[in-house]
């Protein structure tokens, strides 16, 4: 496990349309969230293996680093068997309010 205690920030790599849309509603629902009911997230310590299972080849993306105390309830770390460790995970809409930075991001480069 990477991480002993929940992270002050967590990331999430948003595809560019979906954080647009999110700019002017408020809020941010990846297109998975109506099927899985979260959205992924990674501490800074678990970038690089998100990076490389789940986002090359796949895309520019929108690297958002997330106030994870704004998030309160909604977020939940839960065991992932796959990679032994601890995940963040937003049980709810991420309020633009709690993304303090949003950077473009290639996982390819």
């Amino acid at each position: 496990m990477t991480d002993t205690a929940p992270a002050r920030e967590i990331f999430h790599f948003a595809r560019p349309d979906a954080w647009r849309s999110a700019q002017s509603e408020g809020v941010y629902r990846p297109e998975e969230f109506s099927a899985e009911g979260f959205i992924h997230c990674a501490t800074e310590a678990q970038i690089d293996g998100v990076v490389a299972r789940h986002l090359r080849g796949h895309g520019p993306r929108v690297r958002l680093r997330i106030d994870a105390e704004a998030l309160g309830e909604d977020l939940v770390y839960e065991w992932s068997q796959a990679s032994e460790d601890l995940y963040p995970h937003v049980f709810g809409a991420l309020p633009v309010s709690a993304v303090r930075e949003a950077v473009a991001f290639d996982p390819d480069a």
